[in-house]
């Protein structure tokens, strides 16, 4: 049985594709003009018909982000200290006046070490309120204030509290208030994203069984599975966000240290929006139409690959809604951490890996049989195949969860070509002429 997510979402698909065309004749998807449907001529070229259908169904294709924070491999570890008053941070969450200044500091590439002066808050939803290490907003400060404090410090490189030094120079010029609007950074590897950032912590101990864990293991294998759906969901380079992997060593304002663990940086919406020729808000005059039917199955596509129920369409939850030009809105997955493949006891869920391949997904595929998008898009993600399975492959996951994931990752893999296998009899002109444009593109290489 299809669940109801999938049902709505397959509903709002159909209205979109009932909904009246323009005067001339032609409807937006995939970022392009295209006939509502293919004449005789392009069905006897196959290759045409792949060409057209492509134009018609292939999702928005984004360009990589400009930080050099997210120019690195999927297990390119970033190790990094902030010190702060996490006390404070993890004890004030929903306090609009809580937070604190800190500092963060990474070496460069050239091996100097960087001071970035921020200020922390606590964020987020279900992980704000049940884990001991709540997930962290950072915000920048100015330039301005970071030439100010360099000024202060002096030439104190060698100094070994440097750290305690810069963040207790910044509470002093910070005098209790707040950071509400931050900064774009320039000099460090945070340039390019904008003025804050968000990090997702190991959370902790929880007081939710379906987030964080009772030991250090079950908190990073919870982390870093979620980190490797994004990252195997990001070489299709469509409208998920971008991810980077770090180590944080975490510290109290003396400078004592508190722990170091795992967490992710999760890129900005609005960069996010950027990359894919988006933007985060609507465009001033311009009328909002409703969602791109393609983008839309694109959205069904990856969550139900990924085991993910944990979203909501109409509600826009953990789903980042994005701006065309062209009125359309368009639609990306996030927030991963409920998955059947890290929670299968999440009561959404209450499938194995397994169970769900069985009961959910291959009768959603089957559901699709003969649909040119569905198609398309399969097509395109198959294509991928190598490429994603390889992030598992090089995961940091220890050797049981690198065999859960890398099971879940073939067997539902394994469906998308058994789509595609049966959709030859269907569409033999689509598929032919999709393999034909496949070795094109290839040659060209």
């Amino acid at each position: 049985m299809i669940d109801k997510k999938a049902g709505f979402i397959s509903l709002v698909l159909f209205c979109a594709a009932m909904a009246p065309f323009g005067t001339t004749g032609t409807a937006m998807a995939g970022g392009e003009d295209i006939g509502a449907s293919h004449d005789a001529s392009a069905i006897s070229d196959p290759l045409q018909y792949a060409n057209d259908a492509i134009a018609r169904y292939r999702p928005l294709k984004c360009k990589k982000s400009k930080s050099p924070l997210f120019r690195a491999g999927p297990s390119d570890l970033l190790e990094l200290e902030i010190i702060s008053d996490f006390r404070r941070i993890n004890a004030d969450t929903y306090d609009e006046e809580g937070g604190d200044s800190g500092v963060i500091s990474y070496l460069d590439k050239k091996n100097r070490r960087q001071y970035v002066p921020v200020f922390i808050k606590d964020r987020g939803n279900s992980r704000r309120d049940s884990c001991e290490w709540v997930p962290l907003r950072i915000t920048f400060e100015s330039p301005k204030v970071k030439k100010k404090l360099d000024r202060s410090l002096g030439d104190s490189s060698r100094d070994g509290d440097r750290l305690v030094r810069t963040y207790n120079e910044l509470k002093a010029m910070r005098k209790g208030v707040p950071l509400l609007k931050g900064t774009s950074q320039k000099d460090n590897i945070f340039r390019k994203l904008g003025d804050d950032i968000k990090i997702v912590t190991h959370c902790g101990k929880s007081t939710w069984r379906h987030v964080g864990g009772d030991t250090k293991e079950e908190q990073e294998n919870r982390l870093l599975q979620e980190y490797y759906i994004y990252q195997v969901l990001d070489q299709m380079k469509s409208t998920t966000l971008k991810t980077r992997l770090a180590e944080i060593t975490y510290r109290d304002p003396g400078g004592n240290l508190l722990l170091t663990r795992k967490a992710f940086f999760r890129e900005p919406k609005s960069k996010l929006a950027k990359r894919c020729g988006l933007s985060n808000k609507s465009y001033p005059g311009v009328a909002v139409k409703g969602f791109n039917k393609t983008s839309l199955f694109q959205l069904e596509l990856f969550n139900q690959f990924v085991y993910s129920k944990d979203y909501d369409l109409e509600e826009e939850s953990n789903i980042n809604v994005l701006y065309g030009k062209d009125g359309q809105k368009y639609v990306g997955p996030y927030d991963f951490d409920l998955s059947g493949i890290i929670a299968p006891e999440y009561r959404p869920n209450r499938k194995t890996v397994e169970e769900n391949l069985k009961e959910n997904f291959q009768p959603w595929l089957k559901s699709r049989d003969g649909d040119e998008m569905a198609i398309v898009q399969i097509f395109f993600m198959v294509r991928k195949k190598a490429k994603m399975r390889n992030v598992l492959t090089s995961s940091l996951l220890n050797k049981e969860k690198k065999a859960h994931m890398l099971n879940w990752f073939d067997s539902y893999m394994a469906a998308l070509e058994q789509f595609l296998e049966r959709n030859r009899a269907l569409k033999p002109e689509l598929i032919k002429g999709l393999e034909l444009w496949s070795r094109s593109k290839k040659k060209r290489k």
